[in-house]
């Protein structure tokens, strides 16, 4: 099973290159949501997979990226600095750009980044880093609740399909290595080479 996972998360990132995370389901009519900089700084859109209708949904000054779809297609995770303080943070919308709020009320003190959703809907995970302590790592969240569990390796999460761990990449005296997290008990497993 973790073989076909591997297979399978190396041939989506040779298909997407650095594109987000596709493991959520799209919306009943397939949307593509990127990111691009054609009016003046990084907002977030919608098109078709064609290409036709693109639609700017932040329409907002703050740098805007890292957009990924709900399992569902109902709701939208982004990051953003839109607090002005140079600080991503996470932050979720409607489909259409609407109803934009933060998915942590409490204060900005770590840049997140990386968002990935679980299959089932109800966790995150992310990349975080705190400049000013210089702490980084993975954090797994739950939606709903202030406080996200830190996890011991990596950056660049990927649910499995499954929802029982995350791979990331996991820098490593050679460049970067696989390594799957069990999300329960949050250890991880280094991929053989």
């Amino acid at each position: 099973m973790r073989f076909v996972f591997i297979f399978f998360l190396i041939l989506l990132m040779l298909m997407c290159g650095g594109m987000c995370q596709v493991f959520a389901e799209a919306p009943t009519t397939p949307k593509i949501l990127f990111t691009s900089t054609r009016d003046g700084n990084q907002e977030i859109y919608m098109m078709n997979p064609d290409g036709s209708e693109q639609m700017n949904l932040t329409q907002h000054p703050a740098t805007d990226f890292g957009a990924v779809w709900s399992p569902t297609g109902e709701q939208i995770l982004f990051v953003s600095d839109r607090r002005g303080t140079h600080v991503h943070d996470l932050y979720l919308m409607d489909p259409d750009g609407s109803n934009i709020r933060r998915v942590f009320k409490r204060k900005i003190t770590a840049d997140k980044r990386s968002p990935t959703w679980s299959p089932d809907g109800k966790r995150f995970a992310y990349w975080s880093a705190d400049w000013n302590r210089l702490k980084f790592g993975l954090y797994l969240g739950t939606f709903g609740e202030e406080d996200a569990k830190r996890l011991p390796y990596g950056n660049s999460p990927a649910w499995s399909p499954d929802g029982s761990e995350i791979a990331c990449s996991e820098p490593h005296q050679f460049g970067a290595r696989l390594t799957f997290i069990d999300v329960d008990t949050r250890t991880g497993t280094t991929a053989p080479r």
